[in-house]
């Protein structure tokens, strides 16, 4: 091969090269450019004699991972999905059920879309529970579903009769758990005082953290403040997060003991979340922070109490 042909060979590659490189970068602009959209809607109604549970559910196709903001109302519930398109589902549906008697779907901004849940009933406001599930079969799809209803039997402790204080805290992007079967329990440890929900929150903020890594604070006379919102991941025990609600009692249980309003108020709490997803409060699903990874917490006189919660646990259980 002479100068020219090995010129000439040359440039035809580098320019397939850079063609190629260049049209890559246009696709992966064009597919970062790309909203989320809502692909897909289905409904249905559980009704479980076995564990007292009914509950009306709604599922949504989404294109890809989101960021899902939950509020409510004394007449709603309302999922804000940022940077997702409502598309062809901007609509009001209703439905027939005890719980929901109308679902609104429509653009929030130029970005977002919002789906609220109207209660049928405002003088009984429903439990709720959602999880952003992936797709098993489509790549980069995920279903968020919503269960409300009534997880648990008319007599028996719910989360919104625990008189948990609400504490409206700014978070950093937040993911929703796809599912929930282990609760750990934390203690501050830094002293023996009671430490808010807001202050733990600025401590793990300076971490980097997106906020306050439990989804619950119970202080020493018993009040529980609601830290990370209760279907997020935590922060709180490595490698169990993606699965699991993390309470920490305000305190250090090297040193001191826990009050016993904490103790009623953890096994009540824990009840509560045990109806909401199925769990049972054994050695496998109520555990410590110890019992998970390399540390002191909770503490070595919460630990041993954990026997005692657990029964308290189950005693609320069959109410």
């Amino acid at each position: 091969m002479n100068r020219r042909e090995f010129l000439q060979s040359t440039f035809g590659a580098c320019s397939i090269i850079w063609l190629g490189q260049n049209l890559l970068s246009v696709y992966n602009a064009m597919a970062g450019e790309q909203s989320t959209k809502l692909l897909n809607i289905r409904s249905g109604f559980e009704n479980s004699t076995s564990s007292n549970q009914n509950y009306f559910w709604l599922e949504f196709a989404i294109s890809i991972d989101c960021e899902i903001i939950q509020s409510q109302t004394p007449y709603e519930f309302m999922f804000l999905i940022k940077k997702c398109r409502p598309g062809d589902l901007a609509e009001q549906m209703n439905y027939t059920n005890p719980y929901i008697k109308q679902v609104e779907v429509r653009d929030s901004d130029q970005q977002d879309c919002s789906i609220r849940l109207i209660f049928k009933n405002q003088n009984m406001v429903p439990e709720m529970r959602y999880a952003l599930i992936p797709s098993v079969i489509y790549a980069k799809r995920y279903w968020l579903r919503i269960d409300v209803g009534s997880f648990s039997g008319s007599t028996a402790i719910k989360e919104k009769t625990l008189g948990i204080q609400e504490t409206n805290l700014e978070f950093r992007s937040l993911k929703t758990r796809a599912s929930t079967d282990l609760i750990v329990i934390h203690h501050v440890g830094l002293a023996d005082v009671d430490v808010t929900a807001a202050e733990i929150h600025r401590l793990h903020l300076a971490n980097g953290w997106s906020g306050i890594g439990y989804h619950y604070v119970i202080h020493k006379n018993g009040m529980i403040e609601r830290g990370r919102p209760r279907d997020t991941v935590g922060a709180h025990t490595y490698k169990y997060n993606e699965s699991s609600i993390g309470i920490v009692l305000d305190g250090n249980f090297e040193d001191s003991m826990p009050t016993d309003a904490q103790i009623e108020r953890t096994a009540m709490l824990v009840a509560a979340l045990g109806h909401i997803y199925n769990i049972y409060p054994d050695g496998n699903n109520l555990l410590g922070h110890r019992d998970l990874n390399s540390t002191l917490c909770p503490g070595k006189n919460l630990y041993i109490e954990l026997p005692q919660v657990r029964d308290k646990i189950l005693a609320y259980l069959q109410q």
